[in-house]
Formats: structure tokens, sequence, C-alpha cells
């Protein structure tokens, strides 16, 4: 999930629902969110220089 991988794509692999993936393995989510932030501020600013 932290890699970028869709966590629906994860949870099937593993044989589990997503729900139980997130509930379970929710501490290897740990610095997605800023991953994620960082990513969209790189779009914005991509967008933004192109337009």
């Amino acid at each position: 999930m932290y890699s970028g991988v869709d966590p629906a794509e994860c949870a099937r692999r593993a044989g589990q629902s997503i729900e139980v993936l997130l509930r379970f393995y929710a501490k290897f989510l740990d610095g997605v969110r800023e991953q994620a932030n960082r990513l969209i501020e790189q779009s914005m600013e991509e967008w933004e220089r192109i337009h």
C-alpha cells in the first residue's frame, strides 16, 4: 500500500477483504498520507507550470 499499489489489489492477492487488510495491516500505511500529499502538490505545481 505504501508502495503505491492499489489496496484492492493488495487485498485480492492476500485473499482478504479491503476492510480486513486495512484493519489488520494499517500499521504499514504510515507515511502514505505524506506521500500522497507530496504527489498531489507535485501534480498541482506541474499543472500550474504548463497552463
